[in-house]
């Protein structure tokens, strides 16, 4: 399988604003791939903007299109917990308990919310770079509207774990 590198010139970055909105290298670059007829992998690419990454694959007579959109981190810091509880009280000075940090940590994992989320879209051999293009864009409202769901339901966590 031929691995394109569509951030070539850019570092990790092949789009601005939003994952499809690429710099003009790695539009050229994804384009010249789609066009060649051979099978392909870009690995996962970034949004310069987002904290969203992408990957399309063509092999097997398919092109997959993933999006993968991420939020602050849940488990590794508490950063995505202080959102939650900036959402709701609109207060920077409150501390959290290490405990009810934990608590609402094992809820959230009970409900399965994470700190990001993928969604996958295929399409066929025969898909434009146009097509790819609208797969990029729905798969990213998709998984930012998860992203959405989990956050509103740990605050709902925050608002009954709450000191």
């Amino acid at each position: 399988m031929w691995e394109i590198d569509i951030t070539e010139n850019s570092g990790v970055y092949a789009s601005k604003w939003g994952i499809s909105d690429f710099y003009d290298e790695a539009e050229k670059s994804l384009r010249e791939a789609l066009i060649s007829g051979k099978d392909f992998d870009t690995g996962w690419f970034g949004c310069k903007k987002e904290i969203n990454y992408a990957r399309i694959i063509r092999e097997n007579g398919e092109i997959t299109v993933s999006v993968r959109c991420y939020m602050d981190d849940l488990f590794e810091s508490e950063d995505l917990i202080y959102d939650a509880l900036w959402k709701m009280t609109k207060s920077e000075k409150d501390v959290l308990p290490e405990e009810i940090i934990d608590s609402i940590r094992d809820v959230a994992t009970l409900d399965c919310i994470g700190d990001s989320s993928t969604e996958v879209e295929i399409l066929p051999l025969s898909s434009s770079f146009e097509d790819v293009v609208n797969a990029l864009d729905k798969c990213e409202a998709k998984a930012s509207e998860e992203n959405d769901r989990m956050f509103n339901r740990l605050c709902e966590i925050y608002a009954l774990k709450k000191p």
